[in-house]
């Protein structure tokens, strides 16, 4: 990338890098007003079309396939923009910035090759978005220096890792401009197509593998790409073609593909980040929940290990999640009728016991309502949604503590409703019987508790050897 000189930074006032990923194709806000008008006779047919709209010269009209209306001029130095050019203002802007670049090039003695195309988006009369896409290194670069942070890209940790985010950026921009350069471009799906068997071969043989796809998508993608191959004079084969490339380099760069660390497992962590520390009164308060919330804040660290969620982990994650709430939502309704019936019926237990748990049933019953509410569609969320969500949760409280106690409060309520619940027994032994056999009774209990077996494994290792008996003759000791 070359460094501009600092005799040439007035030039540049007006110009400022962009990228595909910045574009705002999806994001536009203008609106179209249709309207009644005249069908001249023969129109498309015998009497043929409309003269198009002027064009300066050399400038030609695309279709990208999703419908979006593009201009390339491909008459030496290329350039390339999705503005409007049948505006007269807006072809006025891009012809000015483009003679503006022209210059600039003249000016720091830069020949571009044919294979670099620049394309140009004016924002205004005086501001215009600008980035080089070259089709022979298969990257985008600028004609400045430029910092990561100010164009979106992630961080890096050598000029090859940084290679992989601007090979996803030039994917980016083959997928948003296809249809004009058909022949000369490298697309490599023979590659591509070994990409994914090994992604599916990955999935298939790893419960933690980090391709994005899982194997029956792979399938299908190959298949797709099977025939994409057959079909690459065509600008949705090209299209199709360029945003899987995307989705691999963008992961090779996610996963510090080819690096001195590089990522596994999805659960591997391998930047160098400050441990989130939870605190003495969450762990207090999970030990009070039966390690429920701990067992969640755990589940959401590997989800996004190192800031990076992947979206069929996630998924499956959500709808344990609501099944599990739906699950104790539905015992608790069972649980609340038994402890109304201890309530009502005359001698069938205690009142306080009852209402203790009639308690605990209740917020298993409001927190499971008030979670599949607001969470019932995570399920379905994409990996920006899901990973949005675990930033923000994080970032309000380390260790995702809030996030986990919310999610364990249907499951933990419940199992306090049930131990408390079960002391119903105890008061109906010590209505059936007397407290001495009451007594014994819970005696008994506590001693089938404790770890005789423990206890009684390690008396026998520390009996000598030779009074632990004699070895069988059909064995053999290695």
């Amino acid at each position: 990338m070359a460094c501009l000189p600092p005799s040439a930074d007035l030039a540049f006032s007006g110009l400022h890098p962009t990228t595909p990923a910045l574009s705002s194709r999806y994001t536009n806000d203008k609106r179209s007003k249709p309207g009644n008008t005249i069908v001249k006779p023969g129109l498309f047919s015998y009497a043929g079309e409309s003269e198009p709209p002027y064009l300066p010269p050399g400038w030609s009209p695309h279709v990208q396939p999703e419908g979006q209306l593009y201009f390339a001029l491909e008459d030496g130095l290329r350039f390339i923009t999705d503005a409007y050019m049948h505006s007269r203002a807006t072809q006025e802007r891009v012809v000015r910035f483009s003679n503006r670049v022209r210059k600039i090039l003249d000016g720091m003695h830069i020949s571009l090759p044919a294979s670099v195309e620049i394309y140009l988006t004016p924002y205004n009369e005086d501001q215009c978005g600008y980035y080089l896409a070259d089709h022979a290194s298969h990257t985008i670069a600028w004609l400045e220096v430029v910092d990561l942070d100010q164009l979106g890209i992630p961080d890096v940790v050598s000029d090859s890792h940084l290679r992989y985010a601007l090979e996803d950026l030039y994917w980016q921009h083959i997928e948003q401009f296809p249809s004009h350069r058909l022949q000369s471009l490298s697309l490599a799906v023979d590659n591509l197509i070994a990409v994914f068997i090994h992604g599916e071969a990955d999935h298939l043989t790893s419960e933690n593998s980090t391709f994005p796809y899982v194997a029956k998508e792979c399938k299908q993608f190959i298949r797709v790409l099977e025939a994409a191959k057959q079909k690459l004079d065509q600008p949705s084969s090209v299209c199709i073609v360029a945003r899987l490339w995307s989705v691999v380099s963008r992961h090779r760069q996610q996963t510090h593909y080819a690096q001195e660390r590089a990522r596994l497992s999805r659960e591997q962590l391998i930047l160098d980040r400050p441990e989130a520390r939870r605190g003495v009164l969450f762990a207090g308060a999970s030990r009070m929940l039966f390690g429920v919330p701990g067992s969640y804040a755990d589940s959401l660290e590997r989800l996004f290990s190192d800031e990076l969620v992947y979206v069929h982990p996630w998924r499956d994650f959500m709808r344990r999640c609501q099944e599990e709430w739906r699950q104790y939502l539905t015992w608790s309704l069972g649980l609340a009728v038994f402890n109304v019936l201890c309530l009502r019926l005359p001698y069938c237990g205690s009142d306080h016991v009852a209402q203790m748990s009639l308690a605990c049933c209740a917020v298993t019953l409001l927190a499971s309502l008030a979670l599949l509410l607001r969470y019932n569609v995570a399920h379905v969320w994409t990996a920006d949604q899901a990973a949005t969500f675990l930033l923000a949760s994080r970032e309000a409280s380390p260790g995702y503590q809030r996030t986990a106690l919310a999610f364990s409060a249907p499951k933990a309520a419940f199992i306090w409703a049930a131990c408390i619940a079960s002391l119903q027994t105890v008061v109906w032994l010590e209505r059936i019987t007397n407290v001495f056999a009451l007594a014994a009774f819970v005696g008994l209990v506590l001693l089938a508790c404790l770890p005789w077996g423990r206890w009684a494994g390690r008396a026998y290792l520390a009996l000598p050897r030779w009074r632990r008996g004699s070895q069988p003759e059909d064995t053999c000791q290695v």
